[in-house]
């Protein structure tokens, strides 16, 4: 009777993977508010707030921030932009660490 309950909520891949999936695509979508910005900078129309940007960092987008950074050469000489991604990506790598070691050491014991 689970089994029929829990059926249609079946992931097509291991449940593990779901946070690296979402953080993944989460800094995919962070790349892309870069590669926006940069083209609406160059066009000088509407731009991505950087109260925005900042937000996404700081809440697990460093990887995708730092990529954008280097690969669209975007907010590489703004005060905050530069100290605030690397700050964020070596404390997001971690924290993701610290939670895979949790992981690991849970399914161990």
């Amino acid at each position: 009777m689970t089994d029929a309950l829990t059926a249609p909520f079946a992931l097509p891949f291991p449940a593990g993977l779901l946070p690296i999936l979402l953080l993944a695509g989460w800094n995919v979508f962070v790349l892309g508010l870069f590669a926006v910005d940069k083209i609406a900078a160059r066009r000088r129309t509407w731009r991505v707030p950087e109260r925005k940007l900042i937000s996404c960092i700081v809440l697990f987008g460093s990887g995708g921030a730092l990529i954008g950074q280097r690969l669209f050469r975007h907010k590489t000489r703004k005060p905050p932009f530069t100290w605030l991604i690397p700050t964020m990506l070596i404390l997001h790598t971690f924290v993701v660490a610290t939670g895979v070691a949790l992981v690991a050491f849970t399914q161990n014991s």
